[in-house]
């Protein structure tokens, strides 16, 4: 049963080669390299200035993604709710082009194959794991704002910016694939899901 918990996280095992930007830059190459430039810029300024102002984690930029994240999983879900019960032909075709394909396992005999994604099975797993990552970042960043409310200082210079650097780069990496793959579900459902 405690599987059932990381199911959006099923959304990641589907396979899309379309074009130069496939499936896998657009889901984690880009947002790792974005994030690595976020987390050196904010690690940075922190060093430079030395002011704990100038923590993200201790300042009103964390409080209003905290604002912003907890309102999230509520539009999800909503969006979820929608591509399940929206009555359209068009929902139900399999995607044009090279559509991405979704892993299927038979157990009876044991076989495994991929099957063509229509377009509200790839809606209805994207806006799954949205709404998964939305709440797992909310709850990374009130536990690293939590942290750093505690005033528990290192002597170790190192210690502290590199920590601060991996608390950065995972909030950032989040919100990277956050914003990205909305802005993918906007077109779809805003463009594509109007069109054979």
């Amino acid at each position: 049963m405690l599987e059932l918990i990381f199911k959006p996280l099923n959304y990641l095992s589907i396979r899309w080669d379309n074009g130069i930007i496939n499936k896998t830059r657009f889901d984690f190459v880009i947002p790792i390299i974005i994030s690595i430039l976020v987390s050196v810029l904010f690690t940075t300024i922190w060093f430079l200035v030395g002011t704990p102002k100038a923590n993200i984690f201790t300042n009103d930029i964390s409080y209003y993604l905290i604002c912003f994240l907890q309102t999230m999983p509520g539009f999800f879900i909503a969006a979820l709710a929608a591509i399940s019960t929206l009555n359209s032909s068009t929902m139900d075709q399999p995607m044009a082009g090279d559509p991405p394909k979704e892993k299927y396992v038979e157990h009876n005999p044991y076989q495994v194959f991929w099957i063509d994604m229509n377009r509200r099975r790839f809606l209805a797993r994207l806006f799954s794991y949205l709404t998964f990552i939305s709440i797992v970042i909310f709850v990374l960043l009130l536990l690293i704002r939590f942290s750093y409310s505690l005033d528990i200082y290192s002597t170790n210079t190192y210690l502290i910016f590199s920590t601060y650097f991996v608390a950065c780069f995972l909030v950032a990496f989040g919100l990277v694939q956050l914003i990205m793959m909305t802005f993918l579900s906007l077109y779809y459902l805003g463009e594509r899901v109007h069109k054979n």
